[in-house]
């Protein structure tokens, strides 16, 4: 009997943490994919977090990243390109969802924020399906 996955968070933290592990180290550039990701799922570096004291995002021990699952992520064996505008990707609300990570260094903290109605026009529950499936082609 398949495992029913109710909460997808400690999946994609799981994800994020991999990633993290094997990224690069030291200052890192929007859009960064140095890390390992698991087959089917595109993670990306998205910045660092907001600081007060300077009111930009280069507060370093936050650092933020976008976790992609595609629709198609349990039958490509590469994530489906993304088209690029001035640097940012085109994120396609018909095809994919984008899941928000926070990672705190300083506290080993991972926050995944969930995706809401108007992230993404797939049926949540089929994300949910989708988000098992990958879990378990890739761990077990």
């Amino acid at each position: 009997m398949a495992r029913k996955l109710s909460n997808y968070s400690p999946t994609v933290e799981r994800w994020v943490r991999d990633f993290i592990d094997s990224m690069d180290q030291g200052v890192l550039k929007y859009g960064n994919r140095s890390g390992e990701e698991p087959l089917g799922i595109k993670i990306i570096f998205a910045g660092y977090g907001f600081n007060e004291d300077s009111g930009r995002d280069d507060d370093r021990n936050v650092l933020c990243f976008k976790v992609f699952i595609h629709r198609d992520s349990l039958s490509v064996s590469e994530f489906p390109p993304h088209q690029e505008i001035n640097s940012s990707i085109v994120h396609r609300l018909d095809q994919e969802v984008c899941i928000n990570v926070t990672y705190i260094q300083s506290e080993d903290l991972i926050e995944v924020i969930p995706f809401e109605e108007g992230d993404t026009e797939l049926d949540h529950k089929f994300v949910y399906r989708l988000i098992r499936d990958l879990e378990l082609g890739n761990y077990e």
